[in-house]
């Protein structure tokens, strides 16, 4: 085996071999005083514009299904709860009997208030037959004391008795005039423990049960009418100004697939009840029994030229809205230094409603402005970015 021959530190290769590494030593150390210039990032990002509604759109709503007529019954008067006859969802007639109240305790006030009438009937009676004999006396009296074969005095005492009996008479009439009142409020009491049916509909509710004491004016069951179904929605501020009575809609319910109704507005709330929300109730055209109280209803409400011309709404793209600590923003991309990039900028915009096109936009935005819609937690303001194709 040959060995490889040695070279020694002062021979002519080593020098080179030296100098080769200085070389390259003084070459990684930087060959001059330029530093590398590093471009900032360009993010890809997806946008979409801030449109307009013009009032040409359509909005929904949902909206829950009420009869037109809607009664919750109760009695005049309190009391055990005796007879409760109807179940939920019967069908009932007008005047049929709903329920029953135990009338023993009113009828002890009927029976008394008739003795009382009877006892002020025998009092005017007394009187009437008292008033006739002083009536008697008094004009035989008269006639004696014309003839002077009475004294003045005497004459005077008869006259006293009978306008005392008249006095007497009107009185018993009077008792007897407020005892007949009492005969028939107390009737009245005894009738009330009846609860008859005011039109004719359907229970949808019972509050109470038999043998339950119910006080005057509670609820005993809740009458509702089968005919005329109506729909209660919640219209947000920003499109009940364009909402009025006698405006179609289209009403769709998804316990009845596959069918839509048409609806008119019959009412529109003028003032809001505690929120930014305001009651409208529309009127389903298309009578059926298939429409129940309670069923859950989508209402359409196409905007157009029947509105009159209403104000327009800013809508910006749902996905470009994000909150923060100081409340809520978009990315607007503004025209950046190359063609084909754009320059984020954080805007800070006061929204309003939800619609199916965006959020309504009441400051911060103006239609056409361009705004980030995906990417958001990586933007920075003043940031340039370029979109994505695809």
């Amino acid at each position: 085996m040959r060995s490889l021959p040695y070279l020694s530190p002062n021979s002519q290769p080593m020098k080179y071999f030296h100098l080769l590494a200085l070389l390259l030593l003084l070459t990684a150390c930087g060959g001059g005083d330029e530093e590398a210039t590093v471009e900032p990032p360009v993010r890809a990002v997806r946008a979409q514009h801030v449109t307009v509604d013009d009032g040409t759109s359509s909005q929904v709503f949902n909206g829950v299904a009420e009869a037109a007529g809607r009664t919750p019954l109760s009695f005049r008067v309190a009391g055990t709860l005796r007879s409760l006859p109807v179940k939920l969802g019967q069908r009932v007639n007008r005047g049929q009997l709903i329920a029953t109240l135990d009338p023993a305790d009113l009828r002890v006030q009927q029976s008394q208030a008739n003795a009382q009438r009877q006892a002020s009937q025998a009092q005017l009676e007394s009187a009437q037959t008292q008033l006739i004999a002083a009536q008697a006396a008094y004009e035989r009296t008269s006639r004696l004391y014309e003839n002077n074969s009475v004294s003045l005095s005497q004459f005077e005492q008869v006259r006293s008795e009978f306008q005392s009996a008249q006095a007497q008479v009107e009185a018993a009439r009077s008792q007897l005039e407020a005892s007949g009142a009492q005969v028939q409020a107390a009737g009245n009491q005894v009738a009330y423990t009846r609860l008859p049916a005011p039109f004719a509909g359907v229970i949808t509710e019972k509050h109470v049960e038999e043998n339950e004491y119910a006080g005057s004016g509670r609820a005993i069951v809740t009458l509702s009418t089968e005919e005329n179904p109506e729909v209660e929605v919640s219209v947000p501020e920003d499109f009940v100004g364009r909402l009025a009575s006698g405006q179609q809609v289209e009403i769709t319910f998804s316990s009845i697939p596959d069918r839509a109704f048409t609806g008119t507005i019959s009412e529109v709330a003028y003032a809001a009840a505690g929120s930014p929300s305001y009651p409208v109730t529309i009127a389903v055209n298309d009578e059926t029994e298939a429409i129940r109280p309670g069923m859950a209803a989508t209402v359409r409400f196409q905007f157009g030229d029947a509105t009159g011309g209403r104000d327009t709404l800013i809508v910006a793209p749902t996905a470009s809205v994000s909150e923060g600590p100081d409340g809520r923003y978009v990315f607007r991309l503004e025209a950046g230094d190359r063609a084909d990039q754009y320059v984020a900028r954080r805007v800070p915009v006061t929204v309003g409603d939800y619609t199916h096109s965006g959020f309504v936009v009441r400051d911060g935005l103006r239609p056409g402005d361009l705004v980030a819609t995906a990417g958001l937690k990586q933007l920075l303001d003043g940031m340039p970015v370029r979109l994505l194709t695809q």
